[in-house]
């Protein structure tokens, strides 16, 4: 009987490089399952999104690195019109997806989900001519969890995220945008806006008290206006901590489509990575698109 063929895609920098004390013992793994492991390790931007041509081909598709390594392989797989069966193995900074996911930190441990979890069909969704897993997102504080210094939150926890948010106070500029979608219109300066699929977004769970269902044919999304000072600004940081809002900043609802306009090109983040500016912004969720072993 032929083996099982299975694809590893290794971002051995991911999270300064922690897969590769357990990639023997990973690699080892699989094939104690029977399956017969190509292992294809990344080595610059883009490289696992065209190895998805080859997606085919496999029976399983392994992905080991962080959110970012992730969407290239997503982006890759839609791109080539692929549906292969995807399991995470999570070894970047943050793993969002993750967590929402429930998939184990440890590369083991994800290892033994890949062998044993069913695999099941999420939504992911189409920005422009791009793709995300989990967020798309604009504005202030898309960079503040992936800017704060690690030692700042061991130390402080959430509340590092508030500092670094009042730091970066100053540079903070709101956009006039108009927000069309499947359920209505929303005009206004924002300073932060979010389409999302997923229960965690920079290392913060349930933002605003938003649970994302990945299967229901919809995005989360949240929109956070202009604060008329400090004071409101800050009460609205600790309110993202504190998973609660106050209606008059912030404005959440769910649309399966989203287009975002403004006359200035706004800076947006795809999956925690940097994704361009646009003054135009178009969101479809592709429903149930992509199959993701996942826990729980």
């Amino acid at each position: 009987m032929a083996a099982k063929k299975l694809l590893l895609v290794v971002n051995p920098i991911s999270g300064k490089g922690i897969i590769r004390d357990s990639l023997l013992d990973v690699v080892a793994g699989f094939s104690a399952q029977g399956y017969a492991v190509t292992v294809f390790p990344t080595q610059k931007q883009g490289d696992a999104t065209k190895k998805m041509s080859e997606a085919g081909d496999y029976s399983l598709v392994a992905i080991s690195g962080g959110d970012g390594t992730l969407n290239e392989a997503v982006t890759g797989m839609v791109a080539y019109g692929h549906h292969t069966p995807i399991g995470y193995l999570p070894t970047g900074t943050t793993n969002d997806f993750a967590a929402t996911l429930q998939i184990p930190k440890n590369p083991l441990g994800a290892l033994g989900l890949c062998l044993t979890g069913n695999p099941v069909a999420i939504d992911i969704g189409q920005f422009n001519d791009r793709y995300f897993t989990y967020v798309a997102a604009f504005g202030a504080f898309t960079d503040v969890p992936y800017e704060t210094p690690q030692p700042r939150k061991n130390i402080l926890g959430s509340f590092a995220y508030l500092i670094e948010g009042l730091l970066k106070l100053p540079n903070i500029h709101p956009y006039e945008c108009t927000i069309e979608y499947s359920g209505g219109e929303v005009v206004g300066d924002f300073i932060f806006g979010m389409v999302s699929n997923s229960d965690s977004v920079a290392g913060i769970r349930n933002a605003f008290g938003n649970h994302a269902d990945l299967s229901d044919g919809l995005f989360e999304v949240t929109l956070i206006r202009n604060p008329r000072n400090l004071m409101d600004f800050q009460r609205i940081l600790t309110d993202f901590l504190n998973h609660s809002y106050d209606p008059e900043y912030v404005t959440i609802f769910k649309a399966d489509k989203i287009c975002i306009r403004s006359e200035k090109g706004m800076k947006w983040t795809l999956d925690g990575e940097a994704g361009g500016y646009y003054e135009e912004a178009r969101i479809n969720l592709l429903a149930g698109r992509i199959q993701m072993i996942m826990g729980g």
